[in-house]
């Protein structure tokens, strides 16, 4: 007898063990993440770090495409590099400083089967990157995301009055991946999507006239092309919106303007949440200008804004009170009128003129 004959059914046991553990990370696909950056020294160290431990796979890679940050991004990204050896990470330069530019030049230079799409402004929860890579395994969806779990940008009580209206049904409608508790299915679109690099090969990356939608424009393409986009809620991103209310303004009118656009290139894209702000601005800027010529417009439009209010601040004090902090009660109603009104007039604005200027990612 052989001594391989002799080996214990123990022992052997042990060694089939052994060899499928090898031929299943053997056979893990290889996976890059790109993250678009620009001037992100506050976040971008916190997201390559909750990054590194989320695949065990050989073949994996993050890739910053950073446009050409001023501030010490890059320094962040090299004090990271020195404490994790292990860990390809690779900076490519996006001179034209916009997000679908930065995922294009990223995705071209990455080395992985699988993209994941992940932001500056973002951190993934434990087994983010698995989960993506089962669920595409799987072929469960051709795109797969994971919802955001919204959070304050700054310590200031504006930024934690953004955080909630940014993430309640009155302020955003409903986008799925906003909104927190929902059962994993089929969605429009996805925040950073996951998906094969041969799927963006194959619809011809992402649409680099539309400097923001990118992303919709990109899931739409899928879906038109018989591919699906999955929700999933085995995971999440934790996503901090912006601190300001300036900031924010600035934020939802490149929202509006490039929706806008984005449903000129593909009309049968719209759905009916991207008509209520703009049917909103629009009763108060005709209602307003007929009010000159038939005072009873004007109380019509008083009697709309009232109701518009009443719901706000009703909304407004359930989350302050879940906060438990009052003074929420008076900024969030301001909030929703910023995000409906910036958004509903730029979306108007944008069906009549292209927008103009470059967008920054992060």
């Amino acid at each position: 007898m052989s001594y391989s004959e002799s080996i214990s059914a123990k022992t052997k046991d042990h060694a089939r063990t052994a060899d499928n553990a090898v031929t299943e990370q053997y056979q893990m696909p290889s996976v890059s993440v790109v993250i678009p950056c620009y001037n992100e020294e506050r976040f971008i160290g916190t997201v390559l770090k909750n990054l590194a431990t989320q695949y065990a796979g050989e073949g994996y890679e993050i890739i910053v495409v950073d446009g050409l940050s001023t501030d010490d991004t890059r320094k962040a990204i090299g004090e990271f590099v020195s404490h994790t050896p292990s860990l390809p990470v690779r900076i490519v330069d996006n001179p034209a400083r916009n997000i679908p530019t930065a995922l294009n030049l990223g995705i071209r230079e990455a080395r992985g089967e699988i993209i994941v799409r992940m932001d500056a402004h973002s951190v993934p929860s434990t087994g983010y990157v698995q989960r993506c890579v089962e669920l595409l395994s799987e072929n469960k969806a051709s795109v797969v995301g994971m919802p955001w779990h919204i959070k304050p940008g700054a310590a200031s009580l504006m930024a934690r009055a953004i955080a909630l209206a940014v993430s309640h049904p009155f302020g955003i409608g409903d986008v799925k991946y906003r909104l927190t508790n929902l059962p994993a299915q089929l969605v429009d679109t996805v925040p950073f999507g996951a998906f094969k690099k041969s799927l963006w090969a194959e619809l011809g990356g992402f649409n680099e006239l539309l400097l923001t939608n990118e992303d919709y424009d990109f899931n739409y393409r899928v879906r038109k092309s018989k591919g699906s986009v999955l929700l999933d809620n085995g995971a999440h991103c934790d996503y901090f919106a912006r601190p300001s209310l300036t900031q924010l303004a600035a934020q939802y009118t490149r929202y509006g303007s490039w929706k806008a656009r984005m449903i000129i290139c593909h009309p049968d894209s719209i759905k009916f949440r991207h008509l209520v702000a703009p049917a909103f601005v629009s009763f108060i800027v005709i209602t307003l200008l007929a009010g000159f010529f038939w005072r009873p417009a004007l109380v019509v439009l008083l009697a709309v804004l009232t109701l518009y209010s009443l719901l706000a601040f009703v909304f407004a004090l359930k989350l302050a009170r879940g906060e438990r902090d009052r003074r929420l009660t008076f900024l969030i109603p301001i909030i929703f009128f910023v995000i409906h009104f910036i958004w509903g007039g730029s979306f108007l604005l944008g069906l009549v003129r292209s927008p103009t200027g470059s967008v920054k990612p992060g």
